[in-house]
């Protein structure tokens, strides 16, 4: 960029709100000093070649860019000047962590929503013209991940700020090592290009050994502890040390488990675990994107690829039997091929999410029972089941629509249908009972009051409720009250609740009369 931002008040403040959009939007996994160094570059090219552009627009350029940017890992080896943005808020660093987790465009609103303070409509017009293809999802996902926060999530702020940043020289004495091993670094790429050029492909001897931990086959069956740490190694890429180096490094842990490497399709695809980690490490058309995410529970199967097709699963090695099907259709056999299922088809619609659901059988694991899993759209699928009138499949196809997708790891989501009503204004209610556990057990509910009338249904949702039993088999019953817009645009306060509850005013108790907690 010409010049500096120093010189011209006029862009000053637009300059920092694109520093924090893209800074917010750019992975952590990138590293502080890389990350906090793309933010401002991109906000600077942003403003050097759309700064004539109206404040909507240059914000869906600059995050088309961020979204797009595909940082390579980065030693730093031969910085001079490292930088760390400065922590200006270190009681929020729970909070931090909990916005790195969701998916980018949801960090996006964050920055636009309540940084800008812009209004939801205007952040969702900005997030669609940079090519999200569901703002609307975007923006629940932040919705819900606030929620956690309680009343004062609006207060709370990125714990550190780069546009306040820290610099850090490096010592003196390293200088000799970094030029030393910069030179090395040459001679390699050197002794490695040579033969490239003469065979037409890259030569792989050159590159450093991978030394991954790996679990022995059948070793699931020595304990009774059936989790990550018991998968084998599978796919076909286990021997390119190359492929499996470059991942390791990307993520920067030492000595993690290897549980695949393989190709599929156009891309490869290498999974590691390490300390309640997963770390995904893909390559396509030799562009490299890593995602590090919390452990899921040992009998999920891992999503290795998600492309228009479908999905593909790594199953676990005790699993020897899977079918597939999606929320409208019938369940069909899939065959398993060292591991890894699919792909599986995804019915895409606006707004919804639509499995596709997966049942699984390990005849050697007692009681060896199918169980199905649910796509909402994690790492891992989440086990899922269902208690009411109808089928499981056609239950969730109709809270597909109702619920956001999850913006963390879900092992199990549970519904119970447990009120049919009668509402105003002639229409028909179903009431819900939705709970999503954590891979640590902790359980997020809400109910879903879906409504229909003239052939139409609507969903309302009460708020979500952490650290309870509510929607288990230890808290069985339950009760909600929400406000109803009716056809006719008028709102209603309707409640409900499970058999053997009395609901009186803004209390509910059970027939023995213990309280019962109503879900608002």
């Amino acid at each position: 960029m010409r010049g500096s931002i120093r010189d011209s008040r006029a862009l000053a403040k637009p300059y920092r709100d694109l520093v924090w959009l893209a800074y917010l939007t750019l992975p952590a996994w990138t590293g502080e000093h890389r990350r906090v160094v793309l933010a401002h570059r991109l906000a600077a090219a942003a403003l050097s070649r759309h700064q004539d552009e109206d404040p909507v627009r240059l914000r869906a350029l600059l995050l088309r860019s961020a979204l797009r940017a595909r940082p390579r890992p980065w030693t730093g080896l031969l910085a001079a000047v490292e930088v760390v943005p400065a922590v200006t808020r270190s009681g929020d660093i729970g909070f931090t962590r909990a916005l790195e987790a969701v998916p980018a465009p949801a960090r996006a609103a964050y920055a636009l929503l309540r940084l800008e303070e812009r209004a939801a409509e205007e952040v969702a017009q900005v997030l669609a013209a940079a090519g999200v293809p569901d703002p609307a999802g975007a923006l629940a996902a932040l919705t819900e991940m606030e929620e956690r926060f309680g009343a004062t999530a609006t207060l709370h702020r990125p714990a550190a700020d780069p546009c306040l940043a820290r610099l850090y020289g490096r010592l003196d004495v390293e200088a000799p090592r970094r030029l030393l091993a910069a030179l090395v670094f040459c001679a390699v790429a050197v002794v490695a290009v040579v033969p490239w050029l003469g065979s037409g492909r890259p030569s792989s001897a050159a590159a450093p050994a991978a030394t991954p931990e790996t679990a022995a086959p059948g070793a699931w069956r020595t304990t009774t502890s059936l989790d990550l740490a018991t998968w084998p190694p599978r796919g076909d890429l286990l021997s390119d040390r190359a492929l499996i180096g470059r991942a390791m490094r990307a993520w920067g842990r030492r000595h993690p488990q290897l549980l695949y490497a393989g190709r599929l399709g156009a891309t490869a695809v290498v999974l590691l675990r390490r300390s309640s980690q997963v770390a995904r490490y893909l390559e396509t058309k030799g562009k490299p994107t890593l995602e590090v995410l919390p452990e899921p529970g040992g009998s999920s199967p891992l999503k290795l690829t998600a492309t228009p097709r479908g999905s593909r699963y790594l199953l676990p090695p005790w699993v020897t039997e899977a079918a597939m099907a999606p929320f409208d259709g019938g369940w069909r056999t899939s065959a398993i091929a060292d591991g890894v299922i699919g792909p599986v088809p995804v019915l895409r619609e606006d707004g919804c999410w639509r499995g596709p659901l997966v049942r699984l059988r390990a005849p050697e694991v007692p009681p060896g029972l199918p169980y199905t899993m649910v796509d909402l759209g994690r790492l891992a699928p989440a086990r899922v089941s269902y208690r009411g009138e109808g089928s499981l499949a056609s239950a969730w196809r109709r809270l597909g629509c109702a619920l956001p997708r999850p913006v963390s790891e879900v092992r199990e989501a549970s519904a119970w249908a447990f009120r049919s009503v009668r509402l105003p204004e002639g229409a028909r209610g179903q009431w819900f009972c939705v709970r999503l556990t954590d891979p640590s057990g902790a359980g997020a509910v809400q109910a879903v009051l879906l409504a229909t009338s003239g052939g139409r249904t609507t969903a309302t949702r009460t708020g979500v409720t952490h650290g309870t039993w509510d929607c288990s088999r230890l808290a069985p019953d339950i009760a909600a009250s929400v406000w109803w817009s009716a056809p006719s645009g008028r709102h209603y306060r309707v409640s409900a609740a499970s058999a053997g509850v009395t609901v009186d005013g803004d209390t509910a108790t059970n027939a023995d009369g213990a309280a019962v907690t109503v879900l608002r």
